[in-house]
């Protein structure tokens, strides 16, 4: 007979496979310009060389991977301190409200840093998937139709979605089944689902300094390309030729996609256990 276990991480490994497959199939898109449309002669403004817009797509694709991949970094580095001092505080305050249960305490604790731990790599995947496909998109957009760049930035959806929502399951059950080590008898688990929810606290403490960070972020760079570029300068809004709209890129990539594709798995884990009561220790 299967057991619930079974079918819980095999629904998790079937949707990080899926994921995994779209990623393949997106990677076989090749960066290379494919036709001279008016955009392609916007980005190069030599008309239909090919070539030219090829090597122009790489350098703006590159300079947004690079200038998301360090502010993600940046940003991350200070989220790791958060947790490490809300680890204390969560540990502290739970076992005080649970009359000094230390190990309830420290199941809560360890709960939050495991689900903000998992936000920050769902966040990192997204981001970095998102820039990967977003100029394979762009390459598809050049032949006829819009079959071939919508099924790409669909596939590219279907990677974070599905790659989030099997590791969120994924390491939510786990931590499920190894806290019930330690609460085996049925009339302790309510113990063990109060500890749970710790895991939603973590994700989405990082998913919203992932959203609130980039969306400042996105903003100022906004700011800075309308009043630099086209007032000052008169160069089109989105042109490639200001940096500013690079760093308006690059938040998009943090805000909307770290931020909210950490989403996901912000969503369905407090759902699961039940929330803390209002006035819980929590």
């Amino acid at each position: 007979m299967i057991s619930a276990t079974w079918i819980i991480f095999g629904a998790a490994a079937l949707a990080l496979a899926w994921a995994l497959f779209q990623f393949l199939l997106i990677s076989k898109i090749p960066v290379q310009s494919q036709g001279g449309s008016t955009e392609s002669s916007a980005l190069t403004g030599k008309g239909g060389d090919d070539e030219a817009t090829t090597v122009r797509l790489i350098e703006i694709y590159e300079a947004i991977y690079e200038g998301a991949e360090s502010f993600l970094k940046a940003e991350y580095v200070m989220c790791l301190y958060f947790i490490i001092v809300f680890f204390v505080i969560v540990l502290v305050l739970v076992s005080w409200g649970t009359g000094w249960d230390w190990a309830r305490g420290f199941f809560t604790a360890l709960s939050f840093a495991l689900g903000a731990c998992t936000s920050i790599v769902s966040g990192y995947l997204g981001m970095k998937v998102a820039v990967y496909s977003n100029v394979r998109t762009t390459v598809s957009a050049q032949k006829p139709g819009w079959t071939a760049c919508f099924n790409t930035a669909f596939r590219a959806g279907a990677v974070m979605g599905f790659a989030l929502c099997g590791l969120g399951l994924a390491v939510m059950y786990g931590t499920m089944l190894a806290f019930r080590r330690h609460y085996p008898n049925p009339e302790d688990w309510i113990y063990l689902t109060e500890c749970l929810t710790g895991y939603g606290l973590g994700g989405s403490s990082i998913a919203m300094f992932g959203r609130v960070g980039g969306g400042i972020y996105t903003k100022a760079a906004d700011v800075g390309a309308d009043l630099v570029g086209k007032v000052v300068h008169g160069i089109p809004e989105d042109d490639p030729r200001n940096p500013a709209t690079i760093a308006d890129n690059v938040g998009d990539n943090v805000g909307d996609v770290a931020g909210m594709g950490a989403g996901p798995l912000r969503s369905f884990p407090p759902s699961t256990p039940p929330p803390p009561p209002p006035g819980s220790p929590l």
